[in-house]
């Protein structure tokens, strides 16, 4: 089975990992990259297949679309860091951004493997 795995999907899932290990809510876009590339590995080794979604214009279509729940700001870096807004809960993006993931993936982001590439 092949798996697409959303930019969204990506975010909400590294940023409930690392606000409910650390206290920490943001992350960079490097990090998710890395991130990212983990995860698609682990479940390539489970005998599964996957796919990230993070073309320009998906990303472009999470910044307008996921308002709600994060908010996006340059870095002087040129890295761009994604926060959770104030107020939101990681209870509130488990029952977005969770209850429809395939449980391989959902195994793949809580992976300690690559939690570690997040700093959890």
């Amino acid at each position: 089975m092949c798996y697409y795995i959303g930019i969204e999907d990506l975010v909400a899932n590294a940023l409930i990992e690392i606000v409910d290990k650390t206290g920490r809510n943001e992350v960079s876009f490097l990090k998710l990259n890395e991130y990212g590339a983990i995860v698609l590995r682990t479940i390539n080794e489970q005998k599964g297949e996957a796919i990230l979604l993070l073309s320009r214009d998906r990303t472009n279509a999470f910044i307008h679309n996921c308002t709600e729940f994060f908010e996006i700001k340059d870095e002087n870096n040129g890295d761009t860091i994604i926060s959770l807004k104030k107020g939101i809960t990681t209870d509130q993006l488990r029952m977005q951004f969770r209850t429809n993931i395939a449980f391989d993936v959902l195994l793949a982001f809580v992976n300690e493997k690559c939690l570690r590439v997040l700093g959890v």
